[in-house]
């Protein structure tokens, strides 16, 4: 160890004649292990339910969809479907129809949005296909989420009619009306969702609604979600101006950007903690010079520089810091651990969208963290290091 780095830690982990400064002293590095504990486990937290909501909302809707401007009854010729489905990183382009449906029974009535689609497309939301509960597979008929089908006090095999909305547009005024029943009930966690979205298959949509026209969208499923920009450039080239293409998250922005909202404020209050931890390392480097202000003296009178007496308080600094961050560090990767092994802090799930307490902690935020309040702690140990540089040999001795 270096003259420096010995004298350093000899002034912060040595005895001191005075207690209260050791005490205050691990008190500093104890609320900055704590500071940094709160800091990793707000971001992992927040890092943790995004990437949750994420996952769920991937599975609960195609990757890219291409719709109609304005309800537009220009289809999209089978040659343009060709060239979408060639595209690299295309894994399949399948039809979608939709309804805007009145749901009645036991005499309540609910709204809904239906959509068909083949069952090999079914499948692969995820959320909804590995979620459902009594599927009676050889009976055509709706699959419904069980917030709607408590609402509606219904179970599975139950009767169930359907009103298409849509259909009060057509010169009639009359709406389609349809008897069918309940295939299956999915419980994605997500009640929201749950409450608005229902399947079934494109052969039960023809039966139920027949002769509905202008109301196909298509659906892609991509090899590679980190794809979607690129591959939504080259869909817009292909596609006429009487459809556009609109990715999974564009579909659901409301939602994330109430995450990103959420998480500027969290961030700000918890690095406020931070400096107010930061601010007690130069109120203990002060003490400590106070305390040293002999010693101080005669490393003066020895011949000591005033540079290397900076360095000394300085590396004192970047010790209670590094301590400080490690303990925290430590701490929040063992408390994550509980976390995720034994769900320590459950959630109700028909809010958060699970059911406990997600933590994701990523090395790029503790690589950040660490290294911003290392360096904010070495920077609020220059005030005192130059104070102590600044001692004279004669002041101090003649003073002790």
């Amino acid at each position: 160890m270096s003259y420096t780095g010995y004298l350093a830690t000899r002034y912060l982990f040595g005895k001191h004649r005075i207690p209260f400064i050791a005490f205050i002293s691990k008190t500093t590095m104890i609320g900055m292990a704590l500071g940094v504990t709160t800091l990793v486990l707000a971001l992992g937290i927040m890092r943790g339910f995004e990437s949750v909501v994420t996952a769920k909302i991937i599975g609960f809707d195609t990757h890219i969809r291409i719709e109609k401007l304005f309800m537009s009854g220009f289809d999209l010729e089978a040659q343009k479907i060709s060239e979408i489905g060639a595209l690299a990183g295309v894994e399949k382009i399948f039809p979608i129809k939709q309804a805007e449906i009145m749901l009645k029974a036991n005499g309540i009535t609910e709204g809904a949005l239906l959509e068909g689609m083949p069952d090999e497309a079914f499948i692969k939301l995820y959320s909804v296909s590995s979620n459902l509960n009594g599927q009676e597979t050889k009976q055509p008929g709706l699959i419904i989420g069980a917030a709607l089908a408590e609402q509606l006090k219904i179970g599975v095999s139950d009767p169930i009619l359907a009103y298409d909305l849509g259909s009060l547009t057509d010169q009639k005024g009359l709406p389609s009306i349809a008897r069918t029943k309940v295939q299956a009930i999915y419980e994605s966690g997500m009640v929201d969702y749950d409450k608005s979205y229902l399947y079934c298959s494109l052969e039960t949509m023809d039966e139920l609604f027949p002769g509905e026209q202008g109301k196909d969208d298509y659906g892609i499923f991509l090899t590679d979600l980190s794809l979607t920009d690129e591959v939504m450039n080259q869909i817009d080239e292909i596609l006429p101006y009487s459809h556009l293409s609109i990715s999974w998250r564009d579909r659901h922005q409301t939602l994330f950007n109430w995450m990103k909202t959420q998480q500027l404020p969290i961030f700000i209050i918890f690095s406020l903690i931070m400096l107010v931890a930061v601010v007690n390392i130069a109120s203990t480097l002060i003490l400590i010079i106070m305390e040293k202000r002999s010693e101080i003296g005669t490393l003066r009178a020895l011949g000591t520089s005033r540079k290397r007496i900076r360095r000394i308080f300085a590396l004192e600094g970047l010790m209670m810091g590094a301590t400080g961050t490690l303990l925290g560090l430590v701490l929040s990767i063992v408390l994550a651990w509980l976390q995720s092994t034994f769900g320590l802090i459950s959630l109700p799930s028909d809010v958060y969208f699970m059911d406990k307490v997600t933590i994701q902690i990523a090395l790029k935020d503790v690589l950040l963290i660490s290294s911003g309040i290392i360096l904010l702690a070495i920077l609020s140990s220059l005030i005192p290091a130059m104070q102590a540089s600044r001692l004279k040999p004669a002041e101090a001795l003649r003073s002790e």
